[in-house]
């Protein structure tokens, strides 16, 4: 009976994920773990709609909004809206959770305590933030305790964060809010704008794997691709053909802004971490490591060693766990982490 009570009373801890993609979320007790679109829906799932032809149907399908851009929260009320239902999933007892969240590096003071402010409306009694990068370190098996630098890279959904991390701190971070939705926007953008039709979501990520084509020359790239789409003229689903060329030459800007925050960031650390990093490589984290082709075409770009860390979906919300677990058997854990101060 003690123990029950024990476990009613005691205040659970939290590890939270969100993304622009996905958000997902980790509690300690009964290792609970959560993964959902970061996405709201206005149309109740169990609301049946009545939509006359398939072009109403894919509207009705699409009435969602997205309360993070960039990797930052843009709509407080929708990112409220989305942790809501998640937070109240892991609690078991009376207390509200402590929760420790993550953030891209170059997320400002004000960028940050909105998303405090949003998991603190969601539920959580306390929230204690830490920059992403360091979390995806550990989540891919990175020792972060080296004296030697390690550099990561972790391409999301909204930011491409760049850092490197040296005797248990971060010494050096960069980013750049250009990552793979951007890819598929130029993607969806290029395709509506010559075939006057809007790839569906799969497709679109698909095509994003064409980038391998780069570095195999134009000869390569050189074929039709089927494509299915919404007809935005019919208002019918269509399958089209997309020459290889058309989604490169879309892709083109996206990658050359990650390219060259890659590029500056490089040319900005000191020559004792840059030799270090020559030697360490770059560990690629984040669901745009796993694009086709983009460890190959950063290795070229920056003539080093590129690997993919093992499971790098994930890396974020399992290093969260990991720091979480170091953390929260100490007495008010959440006061003792700061941000730390990054040199740019």
């Amino acid at each position: 009976m003690l123990a029950c009570f024990r476990q009613i009373l005691n205040q659970p801890s939290i590890a939270i994920d969100l993304g622009t993609a996905n958000t997902r979320i980790y509690s300690g007790r009964g290792e609970v773990f959560r993964e959902e679109p970061s996405l709201v829906r206005h149309v109740r799932q169990d609301q049946e709609i009545q939509a006359p032809d398939d072009y109403f149907s894919y509207l009705n399908n699409h009435l969602t909004s997205s309360p993070l851009r960039g990797g930052v929260i843009v709509d407080i009320h929708n990112a409220v809206s989305l942790l809501k239902p998640l937070l109240k999933h892991t609690r078991t007892g009376l207390r509200q959770p402590v929760s420790l969240a993550c953030a891209p590096t170059d997320t400002t003071e004000l960028e940050r305590k909105l998303l405090a402010k949003a998991v603190l409306d969601a539920g959580a009694a306390k929230v204690a933030i830490i920059p992403e990068v360091w979390a995806a370190a550990i989540g891919a098996g990175i020792d972060v305790t080296l004296p030697s630098a390690q550099m990561l890279i972790d391409i999301g959904e909204g930011v491409t964060d760049m850092a490197v991390i040296r005797d248990g701190r971060l010494v050096f971070a960069t980013a750049t809010r250009t990552a793979c939705s951007d890819l598929q926007k130029a993607i969806r953008s290029a395709i509506i704008s010559r075939h006057r039709v809007c790839p569906t979501p799969a497709a679109t990520e698909r095509l994003t794997h064409e980038l391998a084509a780069l570095r195999q020359g134009n000869d390569a790239a050189g074929r039709d691709i089927p494509v299915q789409g919404m007809d935005i003229i019919r208002r019918r689903q269509v399958k089209i053909a997309v020459h290889s060329r058309e989604i490169l030459d879309a892709m083109a800007p996206v990658l050359a802004k990650i390219l060259k925050m890659i590029e500056a960031g490089l040319k900005k650390l000191p020559e004792n971490i840059s030799c270090e990093v020559v030697e360490s490589g770059i560990c690629l984290t984040g669901g745009g490591s796993c694009i086709t082709g983009m460890d190959s075409l950063i290795a070229a770009n920056t003539s080093l060693e590129v690997r993919i860390a093992p499971d790098p979906m994930h890396s974020v919300i399992n290093g969260a766990i990991q720091t979480l677990d170091y953390w929260k058997e100490k007495e008010n854990w959440w006061e003792n982490i700061a941000w730390p101060s990054i040199p740019a």
